[in-house]
This record gives structure tokens, sequence and C-alpha cells, in this order.
């Protein structure tokens, strides 16, 4: 189906913005068991965001992935130099730098030059230790073995790329940045290649699915076995914290994506954004993950359109998440847009 690029610009918003809703209606019941979020939230747990509507680590390294990914995206068609894991290595370094001081530098630019994202919410350990270090490791010679969630949640935007089979490789280099295990990078590369199918292809989401594991495994049976009981879990039915938790409690790669994949597949339709997003938040584990991978995946899906009204007004970063995913959306359909902004982290 040719790609009209207005739908895959409001696709691309609806992907960003959608995984940064799902981050902040998880971020406050994360590390919670069930029962204690039922405690605190009522018998339904959480089902919205707080008021303001604040993001975690996931959703501030999302936005340098992209910011990373068009850095080499301009370079490559300005002197045909295409590096895409350096560029993100070294956006992931300046996010670094917003944990690590109070206020930008000066002269800073881009997301570095935000003030907002001089905030740190709690970023992993495994982010922290690999970025500290000056030279980026890789699939190939990872620098540990971590197959924790931070990988995998953060690369939507690499969905966005020119093909399924780039966006699939981008999205496993852009995780093996930080964490070394496949159980890590191969689930991101399975998120990136959902998006991609669902957001450019416009393939139907269980169509999608089905290509996804089909790609997944033959880098990680783990993470092809993960999306498969998610969807027999959503074939099921009956959507419930009991079914979430068969599937693991998202601290794990490829638990996050199926956990998201399942949420995504029972209630696929756009207006039901909402409750796929409180199912994928409303468990014992890392709820801000599996929500944002969630609201990420559906956003792709269904543009911005199926994103609550009353949610976005109190979100967090709203306005640098349009303005980035619209340019991520208009490099995967050639539409101008303005490339200065990124040659500054070209270098």
């Amino acid at each position: 189906m040719p790609r009209d690029p207005s739908a895959v610009l409001d696709r691309a918003v609806g992907c960003l913005v959608g995984g940064a809703l799902g981050d902040a209606l998880g971020a406050p019941v994360e590390f919670l068991q069930w029962d204690d979020i039922r405690r605190e939230h009522g018998p339904n747990g959480i089902i919205e965001p707080p008021r303001p509507a604040l993001v975690s680590d996931d959703t501030q390294m999302t936005l340098f992935t992209a910011e990373g990914y068009l850095a080499a995206w301009v370079r490559g068609h300005a002197d045909g130099v295409w590096e895409p894991d350096h560029a993100v290595w070294r956006a992931y370094r300046r996010w670094l730098a917003t944990q690590q001081f109070d206020v930008p530098p000066p002269g800073a630019t881009g997301l570095l030059a935000d003030k907002r994202l001089y905030a740190s919410r709690s970023p992993a350990l495994t982010c922290l230790r690999a970025l500290a270090v000056d030279e980026p490791p890789s699939r190939e010679q990872p620098r540990n073995d971590s197959k924790g969630s931070g990988g995998v949640v953060r690369v939507a935007p690499a969905g966005f790329a020119p093909s399924s089979e780039i966006a699939y490789d981008l999205g496993c280099r852009f995780a093996a940045l930080t964490h070394g295990h496949p159980s890590a990078w191969a689930p991101a590369g399975a998120l990136a290649l959902l998006v991609h199918l669902v957001a450019v292809k416009r393939r139907p989401l269980g169509e999608a699915v089905d290509q996804v594991i089909g790609r997944v495994l033959r880098d990680d049976a783990e993470t092809g076995g993960a999306l498969l009981q998610a969807v027999g879990l959503a074939a099921k039915g009956e959507p419930s914290p009991h079914a979430v938790h068969r599937l693991g409690q998202g601290w794990i790669g490829f638990e996050a994506l199926a956990i998201a994949v399942y949420a995504a597949l029972t209630y696929r339709k756009a207006r039901r954004f909402a409750d796929a997003l409180r199912l994928a938040a409303n468990h014992s584990g890392d709820s801000d993950s599996t929500a944002s991978i969630t609201g990420q995946v559906l956003g792709a899906l269904h543009g911005t359109a199926a994103l609550p009204r009353a949610w976005l007004d109190r979100l967090e970063l709203a306005d640098a998440l349009e303005d980035l995913a619209s340019d991520l959306g208009s490099s995967t359909v050639d539409v101008h847009f303005d490339y200065r902004r990124y040659v500054r982290s070209t270098g």
C-alpha cells in the first residue's frame, strides 16, 4: 500500500507521544506489587496519569534515540556517511550529561539545551555504567550480559527507518549499546520492526506481530517464545493482571515486549487505547516500561486520534516529543524538515 506522508507523520507522533503517556501512567506504580497498587489507587489500579504526567528515563532516552538517529540520517544524506549506532551513542552520552549536571552547558543546542531534561528519574544502573565509558560496545563485542528492558523501551524511533530490515537491525544495534544479551537487544529489534510494519507499511497488528515473531526467532528463541505466548493469551480473552503475570514482570527485555504486545492485541481498537495502557501498567513489575511500549505500538498503529486528549494536556515534554516525531516521520517519507537542527549532532 502506498505510503501517505501525512499519515506516517501522524503515526510517528502517535508512537512517541503514546509511549510517553504509557510511561507517565506506569511510573507511579513501578516497583509496586499488584495488591499495593490496588491499595493505593483503588480496585482497578491506576487509571490515568497524575497531574502533571511526568515521564521517566525511558521517554528521556527515547527522545535522544530520535535525535541521534536523525543526526545520522542528515549526515547520511549530506555526505554519504551512515553511522547511526555511533550517532545514537553520542546522543546517549548527551542524555548522560543531563543526569550528571543541573543546567545545560554554555552553547548547548537541541535536547541538551532543554532544561526540562535535567531531571533524574531513577535511571537504570546498566545504562549509566555502559555510557560512562568512552567507546561504544556492540552485539559482537558486548560490555555486559544484561537482559534488562532498558534497551527495548527506548528504540521505537528506529521503526521509522527506510525499510523493515534496517528498522530491525537498528533496533538491535541501539539496544546493544547498553545491553549485551540477545534477550535484551533482540526484543528491541522486534519492537522497531513492529513499529515499522504498522506505522509505515500499514500492516494489521496481528499480521505484523506474526511477521516479527518469524524474524526474531532467528536471533533469540526466548523472545520469539514470549511473543507466541502473548499471542495465545490475547486470543483467550479475559484480560487481567494475572494473565500479564504469566508473561513475567517486564524487567527483562523479552518480558516487557511480550506484555506490551499482549495488551495491544487485547485492546487493539483505537478507542481502547487507554484500556490497553491500563492493562500494561497494572501488574507487579516494570509498569512504566510495559505501558510505554504498549503506547508506542498502538500510537504507531492508530496515530494521534487514539490518544486521550485529557491525558495529553498534562504530559511533560509533549512539545519536544511531537517535534522530534514529526521529523522522524518526515525522514521516512522524504518530506522536508529543518535539517539544520541535527547538523550539530553529526560530529
